[in-house]
Protein backbone atom coordinates (compact mmCIF):
# COMPACT_ATOMS: atom_id res chain seq x y z
CA UNK A 1 0.00 0.00 0.00
CA UNK A 2 1.22 3.50 -0.86
CA UNK A 3 1.73 6.14 1.72
CA UNK A 4 0.12 9.57 1.44
CA UNK A 5 3.44 11.14 0.37
CA UNK A 6 3.98 8.48 -2.28
CA UNK A 7 0.45 9.05 -3.66
CA UNK A 8 1.07 12.81 -3.87
CA UNK A 9 4.36 12.18 -5.62
CA UNK A 10 2.61 9.97 -8.20
CA UNK A 11 -0.16 12.53 -8.73
CA UNK A 12 2.41 15.31 -9.24
CA UNK A 13 4.35 13.06 -11.61
CA UNK A 14 1.16 12.37 -13.59
CA UNK A 15 0.41 16.12 -13.85
CA UNK A 16 3.94 16.82 -15.03
CA UNK A 17 3.66 14.06 -17.61
CA UNK A 18 0.26 15.38 -18.73
CA UNK A 19 1.63 18.92 -19.04
CA UNK A 20 4.58 17.67 -21.04
CA UNK A 21 2.25 15.63 -23.21
CA UNK A 22 -0.08 18.60 -23.75
CA UNK A 23 2.89 20.79 -24.63
CA UNK A 24 4.24 18.14 -26.97
CA UNK A 25 0.85 17.71 -28.64
CA UNK A 26 0.52 21.49 -29.05
CA UNK A 27 3.91 21.61 -30.72
CA UNK A 28 2.97 18.78 -33.07
CA UNK A 29 -0.32 20.48 -33.94
CA UNK A 30 1.48 23.77 -34.53
CA UNK A 31 4.00 22.01 -36.74
CA UNK A 32 1.30 20.28 -38.76
CA UNK A 33 -0.98 23.32 -39.06
CA UNK A 34 1.80 25.84 -39.48
CA UNK A 35 1.92 29.15 -37.70
CA UNK A 36 -1.19 30.25 -35.92
CA UNK A 37 -2.93 33.48 -36.87
CA UNK A 38 -1.17 35.48 -34.14
CA UNK A 39 2.29 34.41 -35.26
CA UNK A 40 1.43 35.06 -38.91
CA UNK A 41 0.06 38.48 -38.01
CA UNK A 42 3.25 39.36 -36.14
CA UNK A 43 5.39 38.28 -39.09
CA UNK A 44 3.33 40.33 -41.53
CA UNK A 45 3.55 43.35 -39.22
CA UNK A 46 7.35 43.09 -38.99
CA UNK A 47 7.68 42.66 -42.76
CA UNK A 48 5.38 45.62 -43.48
CA UNK A 49 7.20 47.80 -40.94
CA UNK A 50 10.53 46.91 -42.49
CA UNK A 51 9.24 47.58 -46.01
CA UNK A 52 7.89 51.01 -45.03
CA UNK A 53 11.06 52.03 -43.19
CA UNK A 54 13.30 50.95 -46.05
CA UNK A 55 11.20 52.61 -48.75
CA UNK A 56 10.71 55.83 -46.79
CA UNK A 57 14.45 56.12 -46.14
CA UNK A 58 15.22 55.54 -49.81
CA UNK A 59 12.63 58.05 -51.01
CA UNK A 60 13.79 60.64 -48.49
CA UNK A 61 17.25 60.42 -50.00
CA UNK A 62 15.78 60.82 -53.49
CA UNK A 63 14.02 64.02 -52.42
CA UNK A 64 17.30 65.93 -52.40
CA UNK A 65 18.07 64.97 -55.99
CA UNK A 66 14.59 65.99 -57.14
CA UNK A 67 14.84 69.33 -55.33
CA UNK A 68 18.21 69.96 -56.96
CA UNK A 69 16.76 69.08 -60.37
CA UNK A 70 13.94 71.59 -59.78
CA UNK A 71 16.39 74.34 -58.84
CA UNK A 72 18.46 73.57 -61.94
CA UNK A 73 15.32 73.78 -64.10
CA UNK A 74 14.43 77.17 -62.59
CA UNK A 75 17.92 78.45 -63.26
CA UNK A 76 17.85 77.03 -66.79
CA UNK A 77 14.57 78.86 -67.50
CA UNK A 78 16.06 82.11 -66.20
CA UNK A 79 19.19 81.73 -68.32
CA UNK A 80 17.17 80.72 -71.38
CA UNK A 81 14.92 83.74 -70.97
CA UNK A 82 18.09 85.87 -70.96
CA UNK A 83 19.37 83.86 -73.94
CA UNK A 84 22.46 83.12 -71.84
CA UNK A 85 23.51 86.73 -72.33
CA UNK A 86 23.79 86.39 -76.09
CA UNK A 87 22.00 88.29 -78.81
CA UNK A 88 18.86 86.68 -80.18
CA UNK A 89 19.59 85.88 -83.81
CA UNK A 90 16.82 83.35 -84.37
CA UNK A 91 13.55 84.29 -82.65
CA UNK A 92 11.89 80.95 -83.38
CA UNK A 93 14.79 79.08 -81.84
CA UNK A 94 14.74 81.42 -78.83
CA UNK A 95 11.00 80.81 -78.24
CA UNK A 96 11.42 77.05 -78.78
CA UNK A 97 14.25 76.99 -76.21
CA UNK A 98 12.17 79.04 -73.78
CA UNK A 99 9.21 76.65 -74.12
CA UNK A 100 11.51 73.63 -73.69
CA UNK A 101 12.94 75.18 -70.53
CA UNK A 102 9.43 75.82 -69.21
CA UNK A 103 8.42 72.23 -69.98
CA UNK A 104 11.49 70.99 -68.11
CA UNK A 105 10.56 73.15 -65.12
CA UNK A 106 6.96 71.90 -65.19
CA UNK A 107 8.02 68.25 -65.36
CA UNK A 108 10.53 68.79 -62.51
CA UNK A 109 7.81 70.38 -60.36
CA UNK A 110 5.40 67.55 -61.13
CA UNK A 111 8.03 64.91 -60.39
CA UNK A 112 8.80 66.46 -57.01
CA UNK A 113 5.10 66.86 -56.21
CA UNK A 114 4.34 63.23 -57.11
CA UNK A 115 7.39 62.07 -55.16
CA UNK A 116 6.31 64.01 -52.06
CA UNK A 117 2.75 62.69 -52.35
CA UNK A 118 4.10 59.13 -52.48
CA UNK A 119 6.32 59.78 -49.46
CA UNK A 120 3.44 61.32 -47.49
CA UNK A 121 1.20 58.36 -48.35
CA UNK A 122 3.81 55.83 -47.19
CA UNK A 123 4.37 57.76 -43.96
CA UNK A 124 0.62 57.79 -43.31
CA UNK A 125 0.35 54.06 -43.96
CA UNK A 126 3.37 53.34 -41.74
CA UNK A 127 1.76 55.34 -38.93
CA UNK A 128 -1.34 53.17 -39.20
CA UNK A 129 0.79 50.15 -38.27
CA UNK A 130 1.40 51.76 -34.88
CA UNK A 131 -2.30 51.98 -34.03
Amino acid sequence: MLTYAQKNKLINLNFKTMNKTKSFVKEIISLLKGDDAEATGQKVLRQADSAFKTQIASLTGDTIALEDRLEDAKENLRLTRLNHGLQITDRNSYIRSLLDAKNLLTSSEEALELHNAKLDFLREQAALLEE
